[in-house]
């Protein structure tokens, strides 16, 4: 009863800290920017601190009684749950709201986010070594029941994904949604310490000294295979992700479920692995040729993706699609390629850590100490692939040529499996694992190269001509038609057209044309070049700059700069008055020097991920603080709760279809004068040049205002978006 009452609380555990990790990395992201490059570093720090508290609890958990490594399992629970109280006035407060301007390079925000995380991820990574101490009765039977205890942990973790990216923080929002996980931890603690005096007092360890004390190298090579392991699941992660999110155009629950259906799989594959590990009979050769398998899975899935995608119409829902607003008719579609691509290989990989276990577990007095060590070198292998595959890889080769090293690791592993085995193999076998190598090969030489790859995945069709870029921010392309028509997508969405489109032109271009002296201007997201280049309309403006979080946005925009010189798109490239800055808008609010006279947002979707923290009244409070004298602050507004969270900051507001301008003084806008404007020669030719057509937007200004708000003008406040409450962002939970 006792074991499977503790079997159940590590579930619990799993689920409060995925929950966690969702609150945090938002919050986090905050602090150190929302780009890819800030994620990868938070999942980073996230993973160290595990692998920390693992080796910590490794050295220790053995020394104690089985009562005892309960106990401690149930103080780290409790202390998660501490931590968990406060980590909304931590992160948020204190890092966001006191450290954000402090810390300037990646490394430094690295070594916060370390810092910040160390408490709780070392507690979290103590907990499988003690109980795996607490739990293991005999040597013989140690993989499979540390492996159930370990397996239903992951699945844990699968459904607080599921529950945190799908439910809660969209209903309920993000304080919230921690306050729910610091509780689960305090139960799972409580039950621990309920569970304690049935556990066992007499079987505690001395430390071990000298020749007794080390570790063969037996155990050493297996850190290095799981070492290895723990990188390659990581790298197929990182690049699923992006595939995915790209492909539903970088939606808020992308995360959650990609996530979620690999830790369920990696779940279900540890559970499979430990009923399984008693028939294996050579663990090492299972495990190498497992890697082998994995690799030539996961890139032949996404290869094949590649060769069908064109093939069906039924893929035209994603990238120029909004597939998730679609849900009721699309999720079979989603789940479906979701489950097809991530669960086989993530089930596989799972099979790692109970055959692992099985192969170093043979000394009841030191079984903390292995599973410690085994799993502090596959937290190693999932850091170096988290940071080197996300910050160095998808930067260097792009995820093409990454993937084609993940099937290059693999033939390592065969071509390892087949020189020590081969001979002893049974012909069946022998075939099977030869038939894994040339496919592997084959992979390697015929995988697409990122143009053609990320092309067709685009709808590209052989008449188009193709601008590409893909870096560690993200993935960039221009497809343009032989009539020089062009759509331009970053991370899947659609955020321009050739000719720019109308809109805008008004966006742009009001801001500068209103403000009577618009000498700077702040544009945060550059996208198309669309927004910016309406921005420079004014004369008197002498500095824009201009912030895109994703820097395969500008090689985008000069490789079609380079073969159309006298486009709007060059000529905003070359203008000498623009500054162009890759970061987080957000973050850039803190670091930039002086006031600006006018700061506008590019028209990003409010369904796009983390596009909530430019929609929030924190976000319009922090505008509304770095405006100079009479300042403008410009939003486009697609729906009513962000014009009431616009309207909530500013004293002065008028609306301008969606267009809103904010400011503290009274707004010098007048339809008949800013028509006029339009109408002047230097303006209407620089409009024009960039496609622009002033009838056209002048058309879309309206015949008149559509609201106007003074210091008096009562607001609606009861349903805004905050930073903390997204609400539009998660927009299936409305």
């Amino acid at each position: 009863m006792a074991f499977a009452a503790l079997n159940i609380v590590f579930l619990i555990s799993g689920v409060s800290a995925l929950i966690y990790q969702t609150a945090w990395q938002r919050m986090l992201g905050m602090f150190g920017g929302s780009d890819s490059i800030s994620a990868t570093l938070v999942v980073g720090a996230f993973l160290f601190g595990l692998g920390i508290g693992s080796h910590l609890a490794g050295v220790y958990a053995d020394r104690l009684t089985s009562r005892r490594a309960v106990v401690a399992f149930a103080l780290c629970e409790l202390g998660i749950a501490a931590f968990g109280a406060i980590s909304r006035w931590v992160f948020y407060d204190f890092f966001f709201g006191e450290l954000v301007g402090v810390a300037e390079s990646r490394w430094s925000i690295f070594a916060m986010l370390f810092v910040g995380l160390l408490w709780p991820t070392t507690l979290m990574g103590m907990s499988l070594p003690f109980l795996a101490k607490a739990i293991v009765r005999q040597i013989d039977r140690s993989a499979t029941a540390i492996g159930w205890l370990y397996g239903l942990n992951t699945i844990g973790a699968g459904l607080g994904a599921v529950l945190a990216g799908w439910w809660l923080v969209g209903t309920y929002g993000y304080p919230a949604t921690i306050w729910l996980a610091a509780l689960l931890n305090a139960l799972v603690g409580v039950v621990a310490l309920l569970v304690a005096p049935a556990m066992r007092v007499d079987d505690a360890q001395p430390p071990r000294r000298g020749a007794a004390a080390r570790i063969g190298a037996g155990v050493w090579r297996w850190c290095l295979l799981m070492l290895v392991s723990g990188f390659i699941i990581i790298s197929l992660e990182i690049v699923w992700f992006r595939l995915i999110g790209l492909m539903l155009q970088s939606n808020a629950y992308t995360f959650a479920l990609v996530l979620s259906v690999f830790l369920l799989g990696d779940g279900l594959g540890i559970i499979a692995g430990a009923y399984w590990v008693p028939r294996i009979r050579d663990p090492k050769a299972f495990f190498v040729g497992l890697q082998g398998v994995v690799a030539v899975y996961a890139v032949g899935s996404i290869w094949a993706l590649y060769g069908v995608f064109d093939r069906s119409q039924a893929f035209r829902v994603f990238v120029e699609n909004d597939a998730m607003s679609q849900l009721a008719t699309n999720w079979p579609l989603i789940l479906g390629l979701t489950m097809v691509l991530v669960l086989p290989p993530s089930f596989l990989l799972g099979l790692s850590f109970p055959i692992a276990q099985r192969a170093v577990q043979d000394d009841p007095a030191v079984v903390g100490q292995r599973v410690g060590l085994i799993q502090l070198f596959n937290i190693l292998g999932n850091t170096a692939g988290s940071i080197f595959t996300g910050l160095f890889l998808l930067h260097w080769l792009g995820t093409s040529a990454t993937l084609r090293l993940l099937a290059a690791i693999g033939i390592v592993f065969t071509t390892m499996l087949l020189v020590t085995h081969g001979r002893s193999m049974v012909p069946r076998r022998l075939a099977g694992t030869a038939v894994v190598w040339v496919g592997l090969a084959s992979l390697v030489v015929a995988f697409p190269g990122g143009r053609e790859f990320w092309g067709k995945l685009h709808h590209a069709e052989p008449a188009h001509t193709v601008h590409f870029a893909e870096d560690r921010t993200g993935v960039t392309l221009l497809r343009v038609t032989p009539a020089g028509h062009g759509t331009f997508f970053i991370q899947g969405h659609s955020q321009a057209r050739l000719p720019f489109i109308d809109m805008h032109g008004l966006l742009g271009a009001m801001g500068p044309l209103v403000h009577p002296d618009p000498k700077r201007v702040l544009l945060i997201g550059v996208g198309g070049a669309a927004t910016p280049y309406a921005a420079g309309v004014n004369p008197q403006t002498r500095h824009i700059r201009a912030v895109e979080i994703v820097g395969s946005a500008f090689e985008v925009l000069d490789s079609f700069a380079a073969t159309n010189g006298g486009s709007a798109i060059a000529r905003v490239r070359a203008d000498a008055r623009y500054e162009w800055v890759l970061g987080d808008g957000r973050r850039d609010l803190f670091i930039a020097e002086g006031r600006w006279d006018v700061i506008e947002a590019d028209a990003i979707l409010p369904k796009t991920s983390h596009s909530g923290m430019l929609y929030s009244a924190e976000f319009f409070q922090q505008v509304r603080a770095r405006l100079a004298d009479g300042g403008i602050a410009v939003q486009w507004a697609p729906t009513e709760r962000i014009v009431d969270t616009f309207a909530a900051v500013f004293p002065h507001v008028v609306r301008v279809q969606n267009i809103l301008l904010g400011s503290d003084r009274p707004i010098p806008f007048d339809m008949a004068a800013f028509r006029a404007r339009l109408a002047e020669p230097a303006v209407a030719e620089y409009l024009a040049h960039g496609g622009y057509c002033c009838i056209g937007i002048d058309r879309l200004a309206g015949e008149r205002i559509r609201g106007v708000w003074g210091p008096d003008t009562v607001r609606r406040t009861a349903d805004l978006n905050t930073d903390l409450f997204p609400k539009d962002e998660y927009y299936l939970n409305r």
